[in-house]
């Protein structure tokens, strides 16, 4: 089985930057929005010597039908039992949030949506996690923009100001109506 710290620490290690996306699940058409989005701007994050890198605490069957839903075909971690995520926020980089998702078959509970982008160096860039609320669907919605994170990371790498002051986020008629035009 894989160590998914070191497949993280390995992708920093590996690049000058990493752009991560924590996704709940297959099932979740926000997630599978927003994976999409990071498949759009994936080029840009390659061109500032990143890498991208989608990580799930879903099991790892469903991946490829994530692959396939998204277009995305970059690095995913797959992990199971939160152990990245508890990395991640014992070193105070993001506070995953983990829902107790039993029901869904997630033996140590669901990873809720985050983003990180981190530097080489260990130079936090972004980072937000979502915090479940019946307000947010209990985490499905109310993400920000990655096109503008990534505006605003692009913006700070160069020396510049931020491009976005704040970030819009996609309601649920923006993610069904892309679910039901895609098909």
């Amino acid at each position: 089985m894989s160590d998914p710290v070191k497949e993280f620490e390995s992708l920093r290690n590996d690049s000058k930057l990493v752009f991560a996306v924590v996704y709940r699940g297959h099932w979740c058409p926000f997630c599978i929005s927003y994976i999409r989005a990071l498949k759009a701007i994936e080029n840009r994050v390659h061109e500032a010597g990143g890498k991208t890198v989608i990580i799930t605490s879903e099991v790892e069957k469903h991946l490829p039908g994530v692959r396939s839903a998204t277009g995305y075909d970059g690095p995913a971690i797959v992990d199971p039992k939160n152990v990245l995520a508890e990395d991640l926020r014992k070193k105070n980089l993001v506070n995953v949030a983990i829902s107790d998702m039993k029901l869904r078959r997630y033996k140590h509970g669901m990873a809720q949506p985050a983003v990180l982008v981190i530097q080489q160096d260990g130079t936090v860039l972004y980072s937000w996690a979502i915090v479940p609320r019946w307000m947010n669907l209990q985490g499905a919605k109310d993400r920000p923009n990655l096109y503008q994170i990534w505006d605003n990371v692009e913006a700070k790498l160069n020396g510049k100001d931020a491009v976005h002051k704040t970030y819009t986020t996609a309601g649920v008629a923006t993610v069904l109506g892309e679910k039901f035009s895609s098909k």
